[in-house]
């Protein structure tokens, strides 16, 4: 990836961040403070402390090998896509799956897409374009994670996938995870879900329940089969068609 330029680190302690300039922001091993920035770059384990407010202009990339911590109450609001790299962890939105009061408020105005991330774990956020994660997880294994442990609010914890109470315009695709679990629930998706060849060490995994799609919601070849799980059995709502082992579901 061309960096035009970088900035120095971003700690929570310093000053407000203005996106006045064409500006690559680096966040590498520490915190990323309340700013209005051009592009931001994760390297390492970046966190998004509790009441900070951060607007990116273009992209956010997490990059391979790195984590993104915005579990915490800060609002987060990507104007373009949102790029995970391979064996990287996204953590991203809050709510009382994750140990929050009350949900946040995330948005990103593009696509979230990640291939071959260690986990991609979102709640409450709004996406306006696409959710897409293509052969996600480190195997199947529900040994803990110390790249998704170094989530603060999570705390130590195995690798895996959840799409919970988000908002996205486009459509959900998960398709090829291998980890501990998945879960897909509570969703409000603009077009189609599809969630196929899914396989989880945890015989509670690729949970889907409770979301509501404009268009269709389909399952194929996951392992387990997709499943309402120990959740509550809440039935999935299409405006299309349930197909595969989602249309009992």
């Amino acid at each position: 990836m061309a960096l035009a330029a970088a900035s120095a680190l971003a700690f929570a302690v310093a000053p407000t961040a203005h996106a006045s300039h064409r500006t690559v922001t680096e966040c590498s091993g520490g915190m990323l403070a309340s700013g209005d920035y051009y592009e931001v770059v994760v390297h390492g384990t970046c966190h998004v402390p509790d009441g900070a407010s951060v607007t990116v202009e273009t992209q956010l990339y997490v990059t391979p090998g790195s984590t993104l911590d915005a579990v915490s109450t800060a609002k987060v609001h990507v104007k373009g896509n949102l790029q995970v790299g391979r064996d990287a962890v996204l953590g991203l939105g809050c709510n009382s799956e994750t140990n929050c009061a009350s949900p946040t408020t995330d948005e990103v105005d593009g696509n979230i897409n990640s291939a071959y991330s260690t986990a991609v774990i979102l709640h409450s956020d709004t996406v306006k374009g696409d959710i897409t994660t293509l052969n996600d997880g480190p195997g199947l294994n529900c040994a803990p994670s110390s790249q998704v442990s170094a989530i603060t609010r999570l705390g130590k914890t195995p690798a895996y996938d959840a799409f919970e109470d988000n908002w996205v315009g486009g459509y959900i695709t998960s398709s090829g995870l291998r980890s501990c679990w998945m879960g897909m629930e509570r969703n409000h998706v603009g077009t189609n879900i599809l969630v196929s060849d899914n396989s989880t060490a945890d015989p509670d995994g690729n949970e889907v329940a409770a979301n509501h799609a404009n268009g269709d919601l389909g399952c194929y070849g996951n392992s387990p089969e997709a499943q309402f799980g120990d959740g509550p059995h809440i039935p999935n709502s299409v405006n299309g068609t349930k197909l595969g082992e989602c249309s009992s579901l």
